[in-house]
């Protein structure tokens, strides 16, 4: 399995293509020009299996439209988040002086959903508390005996801090929560890719992030 981090838009977004055995990728929060993710595809001769979004806000599907009307590809997200495609001020476009309309997604999304796409086997976490639809994303080349630890964690958890919750829907309570249920059950070597900065693991978040080793019962 192969994951390629791609910063795509002015506010930092990483957009991921994870390609696995079989010449198919999914790409993970197309939030600004679709040109580098093509550019990428094109130099590795994959095809896009599907789009999945970790969550609904614009820095993270603003190239989402060019991009499915580009591959064909299915969008994947999660229920809770559904609606925020299609209204700019769900997913806080209309503030930014460009609003993002996408069309629906094709598919919505719920924790423990398992989807077998491209040579990859996807586990769904729904880890709401940044947005009430955001999801981690487990991901691994299927039919392996050693599955590599990677999770891809959107905006709920980054190296050294979690995403805000400050937002329409957010909750600092329940994204703690969702980090110390759905993550931290994970060994300490597994590698989490986040929405933004630089990638870490579930051990050094553990032991640094001050929002975890601070937090009573998330120790």
């Amino acid at each position: 399995m192969r994951v390629e981090r791609l910063v795509i838009n002015e506010m930092g977004t990483n957009c991921y293509i994870v390609s696995g055995g079989d010449g198919g990728a999914v790409v993970i929060d197309p939030g600004g020009s679709i040109e580098p993710i093509e550019e990428y595809l094109q130099k590795r001769g994959l095809v896009v299996r599907a789009i999945l979004l970790t969550h609904g806000h614009a820095d993270h599907l603003m190239g989402l439209e060019a991009l499915r009307e580009r591959t064909g590809a299915p969008v994947y997200v999660h229920e809770a988040d559904a609606e925020m495609l299609t209204d700019p001020a769900k997913n806080l476009s209309a503030f930014m002086g460009r609003p993002v309309v996408c069309r629906p997604a094709e598919h919505r999304l719920k924790d423990g959903d398992v989807l077998e796409i491209g040579g990859l086997m996807v586990k769904v976490l729904h880890t709401p508390g940044h947005t009430p639809g955001g999801v981690c994303l487990d991901i691994a080349p299927q039919g392996v005996s050693i599955r590599p630890k990677v999770v891809f964690t959107g905006d709920t958890l980054f190296a050294g801090s979690i995403g805000r919750t400050d937002f329409p829907g957010g909750s600092y309570e329940v994204l703690l929560a969702s980090i110390r249920m759905s993550l931290l059950p994970y060994e300490d070597d597994t590698v989490i890719y986040p929405g933004h900065e630089e990638d870490s693991t579930i051990g050094d978040e553990r032991r640094y992030n001050p929002f975890l080793r601070d937090e009573e019962g998330v120790r």
